[in-house]
C-alpha cells in the first residue's frame, strides 16, 4: 500500500471545508425559491418606489438570536430603505436588552419596570405584542422614552382590571387631551397614534399611579412611501414559541400592524433537541404558516432557513431541517430562502469561523459573517424581483 506523506494529508483535510463550501456554493439554487408567494409584497414595493403609495411597506422579521441583536436585519433594512424609501423606525420596545443600538435611535426607560417574556418571567394571560416581550410595572413616575426622527408614533399597552394610569409627552409637552386609563373589565391589547410634523421627535410614557402597567413598544414611522423592518428576535427562541402566546392578542397586534411581508428565521435551537424530527417540525412550521395567512391574509410570508451549526455532532439534521422548512413554505403558500445553503451547505460553518466570518462558538457569525449573509440574501431577493417582473 502507497503511503501519503503526513504534510499531504494535512493539507487535504484542511482543505476540506473550503473545498466543500466552494462545491456547495456552486450547487446551491439562487435566488428565492417559491417567489409567486411574495406576489403581494412585490406589488406594494413597486408602489413604494413609484410613490403611489402612502404608507410604508412593513416587514416583520421574527427569529432567535441571528435576529434578536439586530446587526443582520440592520443591514437587511439599510438596503431596503435606500432602494424603496425610509418608512421609520419601525416597531421598538424599550430598554430591549438583546438589541444592539439602532442608529438614529434612542430608547430607554427607568429601572422600575421588568422585563416579561424572557428570563423566566412569563405573564398569565401570556400577552406580549408581537415582540414577545414587555415592559410591565406597577409603581407610579416609571417612564419608557423613544426618541427618532418621525412623523407617526404609535403606543401599544394592555388594557386590564386593575391597570394603572399614564401619560404620554410627545418633546416634553403632553400629547393628549387627558391620561390613558388602563382599568378595564376585559383584558385586551390597544395602541394610541400620534401625527407630528416629520423631524426627530421622543415619545414618553410615563405612569401616574399605582395599578399594573404593560407597554408593548412603540412605533416610530413615516406616513410616506418608504420601508418600514420590525425585529422581533429572542435568544434561544424555537419557532413553537409564537404559538406559546395569547393567540387572540397576538393577532390583533399583528392586524394593527398590517405587515406586508412576514419572516421567519428558526431552526438553529430546535435542531439540536433531543425529541427533534423533521415531520414534526415540518408540521409545526405549516402549523404557524396557516394561522398566520389566516390573521393577514394580504400579507406575503417568507421562511428563512438557518445557517449552518457545527458545536454539536448533528448527524445531518440541518440538512433535514431545511428540507422540512423548504417543504412547509412550499406546501403552505410561503417564499423559501436558505442561510445555511447561502453559506455553503454542510461543513460551511468552520469554514466561516475561518475566514473571520462565524464566531468561536461555531453557531453565530461575526459583525462581517452578518454583513455578508445580509448582502447574499438581499441580492437574491433583487434577482428573484426582477425575473418576477420579466
Amino acid at each position: 500500500m502507497t503511503k501519503i506523506p503526513f504534510t499531504i494529508l494535512l493539507l487535504f483535510l484542511l482543505l476540506q471545508p473550503s473545498l466543500a463550501n466552494q462545491r456547495n456554493q456552486k450547487n446551491r439554487e439562487p435566488g428565492i425559491e417559491n417567489s409567486q408567494a411574495l406576489a403581494a409584497l412585490f406589488k406594494a414595493l413597486a408602489a413604494a418606489k413609484s410613490g403611489s403609495r402612502v404608507e410604508p411597506v412593513r416587514i416583520m422579521h421574527f427569529g432567535d438570536s441571528h435576529i434578536a441583536a439586530d446587526i443582520l436585519t440592520a443591514r437587511i433594512r439599510e438596503h431596503f430603505q435606500a432602494e424603496y424609501g425610509n418608512g421609520g423606525t419601525g416597531f421598538i420596545v424599550p430598554r430591549n436588552p438583546m438589541s444592539t443600538r439602532r442608529r438614529g435611535v434612542l430608547s430607554g426607560a427607568t429601572d422600575g419596570w421588568v422585563i416579561d417574556g424572557i428570563g423566566g418571567r412569563t405573564e398569565p394571560d401570556r400577552i406580549y405584542g408581537p415582540a414577545g416581550i414587555a415592559l410591565a410595572t406597577t409603581g407610579p413616575g416609571e417612564r419608557a422614552w423613544l426618541e427618532a426622527v418621525s412623523d407617526h408614533f404609535e403606543v401599544y399597552f394592555v388594557r386590564e382590571p386593575g391597570g394603572g394610569k399614564v401619560n404620554i409627552t410627545l418633546d416634553g409637552a403632553n400629547a393628549l387631551e387627558e391620561p390613558v386609563v388602563l382599568n378595564a373589565r376585559e383584558t385586551k391589547v390597544d395602541y394610541i397614534s400620534i401625527d407630528v410634523p416629520l423631524g426627530l421627535h421622543r415619545v414618553e410614557v410615563r405612569t401616574l399611579s399605582g395599578g399594573k402597567v404593560r407597554l408593548l413598544g412603540i412605533v416610530a414611522e413615516n406616513i410616506s412611501p418608504g420601508v418600514s423592518y420590525d425585529v422581533f428576535g429572542i435568544n434561544g427562541a424555537r419557532a413553537n414559541r409564537l404559538l406559546s402566546w395569547n393567540q387572540p392578542a397576538f393577532v390583533e397586534a399583528l392586524q394593527a400592524r398590517n405587515p406586508d411581508l412576514i419572516i421567519l428565521s428558526y431552526g438553529t435551537n430546535e435542531v439540536a433537541d433531543g425529541d427533534w424530527t423533521s415531520l414534526s417540525y415540518e408540521l409545526l412550521l405549516g402549523n404557524i404558516l396557516r394561522r398566520l395567512h389566516a390573521a393577514i391574509p394580504s400579507a406575503s410570508i417568507l421562511v428563512w432557513a438557518p445557517p449552518d451549526r457545527a458545536d454539536l455532532p448533528l448527524f445531518g439534521r440541518m440538512d433535514a431541517l431545511v428540507a422540512a422548512e423548504r417543504t412547509a413554505a412550499r406546501e403552505n403558500n410561503a417564499a423559501f430562502w436558505s442561510a445555511y445553503n447561502a453559506m455553503g451547505g454542510a461543513g460551511s460553518m468552520k469554514d466561516w469561523v475561518g475566514r473571520g466570518l462565524a464566531q468561536p462558538d461555531r453557531v453565530h457569525l461575526t459583525g462581517a459573517g452578518y454583513a455578508r449573509l445580509a448582502e447574499m440574501f438581499y441580492s437574491d431577493f433583487q434577482r428573484t424581483l426582477q425575473s418576477s417582473n420579466q
